[in-house]
């Protein structure tokens, strides 16, 4: 028995090299593609109802637009499960516009408005916050049915431009539906770097709060990720067909996808919280129009810019 929600990480390998990342390492073999599409085509089978591609870097998946599409097709009970790409924008439009009409969500980095700590945080590319920004309004003009998340990872070295990030979005049709705010986790790299990046739990409130503000003064729906909700929330699936939870400990591998499923799910019986795994992916990526954490409002998929 599967959660209703997973995050599918088929690639560990990316074009940036992000200090707080805490997806799979880069020199993971990626996924084959028979994997990826079997594995999709099993979550269809158990009637997932939403699953987030990332990585690494998932537009640099050959085969990303043929996974799109078997993610996409209709559950057995007949609606097709909400699918959303987690990249970093860097991908080239033409291979966004092959797999955006499969999309229900995409999830976009901003990590500040200053650009020196943006550079320092997303490194590899000097342009990225620029090539993300020109992604956002390429979406919001010609993909309207795709919701956009925007997020950003507070770190010691963004507490100051963090709050500010919607501030490089200068017209209010571009904005995002949700922003959400990352506590960075001490997970793979993060755990490579705490010592110089990781907030704690005070300061990171205080960089909320002033989240909220901004938020509320632009109209947009404010979601907040802590470090203290994690525990059971997620079901990744890596590059190597592991299946990953977190426990208070931190990850835990519990094995093959495919033996997992010839057993029953019953190695993950009690360390992914239903609850939890469904307020955190469709808080995120919700399908109607929901509160934020401000009260504010969310657009969900109709396309409606005027709750604003």
């Amino acid at each position: 028995m599967l959660p209703p929600f997973v995050d599918l990480r088929p690639i560990g390998r990316c074009n940036l090299d992000c200090p707080f990342c805490f997806g799979p390492r880069h020199e993971i073999p990626t996924m084959p593609r028979e994997n990826a599409l079997r594995i999709a085509a099993k979550l269809r089978e158990e009637s997932v109802q939403g699953v987030v591609i990332s990585g690494g870097e998932p537009t640099l998946l050959q085969y990303l637009a043929d996974l799109v599409g078997e993610l996409s097709m209709p559950l057995p009970y007949g609606h097709p499960p909400r699918v959303v790409l987690s990249t970093n924008g860097l991908a080239p439009l033409r291979t966004m516009e092959r797999v955006l009409p499969g999309l229900s969500w995409i999830a976009l980095p901003l990590e500040s408005a200053d650009e020196k700590e943006h550079r320092e945080l997303r490194t590899g590319v000097a342009p990225h916050r620029k090539r993300v920004l020109e992604l956002l309004r390429e979406v919001r003009k010609n993909h309207q049915y795709v919701g956009v998340k925007l997020g950003t990872v507070v770190t010691r070295r963004n507490v100051s431009g963090a709050p500010r990030v919607l501030d490089l979005i200068e017209e209010d049709a571009w904005l995002p539906d949700i922003w959400k705010v990352y506590q960075m986790s001490e997970t793979n790299y993060g755990a490579d770097n705490s010592d110089w990046l990781s907030v704690g739990d005070e300061q990171f409130e205080e960089v909320v709060d002033r989240c909220r503000s901004a938020a509320e003064e632009r109209g947009v729906a404010l979601r907040v990720y802590r470090n203290s909700t994690r525990t059971g929330s997620y079901f990744f699936i890596d590059p190597d067909c592991e299946v990953v939870v977190i426990d208070d400990d931190g990850e835990r591998r519990l094995g093959n996808f495919f033996t997992l499923l010839e057993d029953g799910g019953s190695r993950s019986a009690g360390l992914v919280s239903p609850f939890r795994n469904v307020e955190n992916f469709v808080g995120t990526y919700p399908d109607d129009e929901k509160s934020g954490d401000d009260g504010t409002r969310a657009r969900g998929r109709t396309g409606d810019r005027s709750l604003r």
